[in-house]
């Protein structure tokens, strides 16, 4: 008789549904209205929130925010200790559905993070490392950005991430932009729009949430912001030429979320210091009702400057930007729980005052529970972490990821045809650079010495210690990330060239590092730092791997959009 209690109580405790899904069959049948009647506010508004925390497993303070503070949503980062590695994700992802099956109502959560690819990567341990969107631009095929949109959703799936924040649709038309650069597929709107569409289509076919970023379009800026509020100053009709049409195209076909940005735009709002995030005119007047989206809004992160520091802090902001059309609120783990269930408390004080209307709080639950629906959150909540080892980070994704960084790899100059390299062995060759490729280079040249510099701006003594090893070379290939952003990169190359060797240079992140040394012998893009990418461009120098990128954006005043050399 106990057995068959104990029994009893598993079966409940396994199979508890919301109010307004039944079992039927293998799941629960959802009726989302149904759902949204026997909410409280409360419980609404939780719904509304993506809430982060620190810790590699549930911790008390996430705990808190699932079951006090209701929040329907999570966001993962590596920073915060979140994702180390795959199975430890994984017994994390249902951990965290499992205190959200203990509420109420038992709603499933989505769960996201940022792998964009690239530059920006939560999962890198263990995982699949692919290019970045630039580098896909770079290759110019549409296919193998669905490909690579796949992979990753096949790999955030694995590990019970079933939203993933991209892809990014800026279009990168500002060399000066110090947060997109190569995050973006590049300068032009159509080939922005074509991959971004791809792979919009990759995530939603392997049933992971994408989220097309930042509207209305980050790439035009020269402010970081996460440090202040970019402005673009453009008219209505440049920004739809440009900006807009990528995520006019992807909503045409059926993107399931927005990420808002944190940016300024007169022409489109004029409300002085306005955030897009919290301009009604831009979320619904444009976004809604202009462009015909009808699907989910979230902000890009609440505690950036470029919203933070605006209109009363996070608390207020979080309520005006719900009031502007928002349906999910994005924290992360630089607030406090407390902090975080403050700005609950505050949107749900913001209805009870009549500030806000629970009309308008309802079309945002509906939304988010439509989509928690359409992606089968209700049944599929818990992943198996004995088979993450067979779904993530595999040889045959790895081959893939590898490819698509050879196809990326862009020669722009090739003086005197010094590329692909060919040393005797006598011959020495230095490298300098922020990241380690001597492993690489070694298979085609044993005679080597690397030296490693700080990836942003190398010191003096640095820069001085580098001259000093490169005299002792015959050929140099130097390194850069970025290197139009810090003074220290350009001071160090330019002190190489005065050496009068063959200078080979690599730029391992945005492409437009030459501006600043066009008297190099050869330079090549690889945009990005990733484990495939520093194989890829090693493999190019040396000739193993023909280079086949074409620049996807202009390099002012030097090399047209679309340049590339071969051998």
């Amino acid at each position: 008789m106990v057995v068959w209690v104990m029994v009893l109580v598993l079966i409940v405790i396994g199979f508890t549904t919301p109010a307004g899904a039944v079992n039927e069959g293998k799941g629960p049948k959802v009726n989302v209205n149904k759902i949204l009647k026997g909410m409280t506010l409360e419980e609404k508004v939780g719904q509304m929130m993506m809430v982060g925390f620190e810790g590699s497993e549930p911790t008390e303070d996430i705990r808190r925010l699932l079951t006090e503070a209701q929040a329907g949503n999570v966001i993962l980062f590596s920073y915060s200790d979140n994702v180390v590695t795959p199975e430890q994700t994984a017994r994390l992802t249902n951990g965290l559905q499992k205190i959200a099956s203990t509420t109420r109502l038992g709603l499933p959560l989505i769960i996201s993070t940022d792998q964009e690819g690239g530059v920006v990567a939560r999962m890198t341990t263990g995982a699949t490392e692919l290019p970045g969107n630039m580098a896909l631009g770079a290759g110019r095929k549409s296919a193998d950005a669905q490909r690579a949109a796949q992979l990753t959703a096949k790999e955030l799936k694995a590990v019970g991430i079933n939203m993933n924040l991209a892809p990014v649709l800026d279009v990168n038309v500002n060399p000066d932009n110090p947060v997109i650069g190569v995050r973006s597929y590049g300068e032009n709107p159509k080939l922005v729009a074509d991959l971004g569409a791809k792979a919009v289509k990759g995530y939603q076919k392997s049933r992971v949430i994408a989220t097309a970023k930042h509207f209305p379009g980050h790439g035009d800026t020269d402010v970081d912001s996460h440090l202040g509020l970019p402005v673009i100053d453009k008219s209505k009709e440049e920004m739809q030429e440009v900006e807009l049409l990528p995520f006019q195209r992807v909503i045409d076909e059926g993107i399931d979320a927005i990420m808002t940005a944190h940016i300024h735009v007169p022409a489109l709002d004029d409300t002085p210091e306005l955030p897009a995030t919290l301009s009604k005119p831009i979320l619904t007047g444009l976004l809604r009702e202009e462009m015909g989206y009808e699907g989910l809004i979230i902000t890009d992160s609440m505690t950036m400057a470029g919203v933070a520091d605006y209109f009363g802090g996070v608390p207020q902001a979080a309520v005006k930007a719900v009031d502007a059309g928002t349906d999910i609120i994005l924290l992360t783990p630089s607030l406090t729980a407390d902090e975080q269930i403050e700005v609950a408390d505050t949107v749900v004080e913001a209805v009870r005052s009549g500030e806000l209307s629970e009309k308008r709080i309802d079309r945002s639950v509906r939304r988010i529970l439509k989509l928690k629906k359409k992606y089968g959150l209700f049944t599929d909540r818990q992943v198996d972490v004995d088979q993450v080892k067979e779904r993530v980070g595999t040889p045959e994704h790895q081959q893939i990821a590898q490819k698509l960084a050879d196809c990326s790899i862009t020669l722009v100059k090739n003086k005197n045809n010094l590329l692909p390299l060919q040393l005797e062995k006598e011959q020495k060759l230095g490298i300098i650079s922020p990241y380690s490729i001597q492993d690489h280079v070694q298979k085609y040249h044993a005679n080597t010495s690397e030296m490693h510099i700080q990836p942003a701006n190398p010191s003096d003594e640095q820069i001085q210690e580098a001259v000093e090893m490169a005299k002792q070379q015959d050929v140099l290939l130097v390194g850069t990330q970025s290197a139009s952003q810090y003074s220290g990169q350009v001071k160090l190359v330019r002190a190489l060239e005065k050496l009068g060797k063959p200078i080979v240079v690599v730029a391992f992140r945005n492409p437009y590092d030459i501006q600043d040394f066009p008297q190099v012998d050869a330079y090549l893009n690889a945009y990005g730092f990733r484990s495939v990418s520093l194989k890829s461009a090693v493999d190019t120098l040396f000739g193993g791997n023909p280079p086949q990128g074409k620049l996807p954006v202009t390099i002012p005043g030097q090399y047209e959009y679309g340049h590339g050399l071969t051998y």
